[in-house]
């Protein structure tokens, strides 16, 4: 059973390479080190609460909920399926209303090929 602070650290990874940063881009945007961060992703040290408070900003969440998520994390497997969901949620967010729409139309766009080509298969 993994520690409350390893719990964190595997986030703090997850969601680091989810939003493509290095260990040092996620340090510098906290104001510690990325040897710090590699010692947090590795379960060696435990992060102070001002530092989960800080990098739950940068990924636009708060500490209580990466508290709460590493507090349950064993119940919870991560695909790649999965992680590849978050990562475009993620950038997703980011967008303004009206790329959110030109996105969304693509997609649909997408499945719609998608469903012509299956049935093309099919027949």
């Amino acid at each position: 059973m993994a520690s409350l602070s390893e719990a964190i650290g595997a986030i703090i990874k997850r969601k680091r390479t989810r939003d493509r940063l290095t260990q040092n881009d996620l340090g510098a945007k906290v104001g510690v080190s990325g040897s710090y961060i590699s010692a947090v992703e590795a379960g060696n040290t435990s992060p102070r609460i001002a530092e989960v408070e800080g990098v739950a900003q940068v990924f636009r969440t708060t500490a209580l909920e990466m508290i709460s998520e590493a507090a349950s994390s064993e119940t919870k497997i991560y695909s790649d399926s999965r992680r590849e969901q978050e990562a475009l949620l993620s950038i997703f967010t980011t967008l303004s209303p009206d790329r959110r729409q030109q996105v969304y139309e693509f997609v649909l766009f997408q499945r719609d090929l998608q469903d012509r080509n299956d049935d093309k298969r099919n027949n």
